[in-house]
């Protein structure tokens, strides 16, 4: 199965990375924040923070700091792979592998990975809930936005303009 042969070695190559790659700068600020947990900080919201505290609580080391980052990474490109309606998945690859920031930075602990990744959640849990307005798809899509917030402060924009795209959701 190519599927899993793809994301097998995406994983693969991440863990690797991970485990040998020494943190930088900004992955020791937010393991920092991770010791001094709060529901907010200055410049970022705690989603990064608690990300790497569970990952740090599994292996306190440097794929523990990397590791939920990095899963979220992967998960990111199954879910936006899955909100492709017309599925080419060999051209899928090859354009994800020809975009360096995922490939560079998908295993990085910073606020990025976890706003792609609810970013994602967040169009997949929108278009089951335009697909059947349910109150369990309304319940997801509320926990979606909650979560996208909890990463950066950013996607205020991508739910402003989502709502602003479609004036019936008022």
């Amino acid at each position: 199965n190519h599927r899993l042969f793809f994301y097998g070695l995406w994983l693969l190559l991440g863990l690797i990375q991970s485990g040998i790659t020494e943190l930088q700068d900004d992955e020791a600020y937010y393991w920092v924040y991770s010791k001094f947990m709060d529901w907010g900080y200055f410049d970022h919201p705690p989603m990064t923070a608690i990300l790497v505290k569970m990952g740090y609580a599994i292996f306190p080391n440097e794929l523990g700091v990397r590791l939920f980052p990095l899963l979220l990474n992967l998960f990111s490109l199954v879910i936006i792979e899955k909100l492709i309606d017309k599925k080419n998945s060999f051209l899928f690859y090859v354009i994800v592998l020809s975009v360096a920031v995922l490939q560079i930075s998908g295993f990085v602990a910073v606020p990025d990975i976890p706003l792609i990744f609810f970013t994602a959640l967040f169009f997949l849990c929108y278009k089951n809930f335009i697909r059947s307005f349910s109150l369990l798809h309304t319940f997801l899509l509320g926990l979606s936005v909650a979560l996208l917030l909890y990463s950066k402060y950013h996607a205020v924009l991508i739910v402003f303009f989502v709502l602003l795209s479609n004036v019936k959701l008022f």
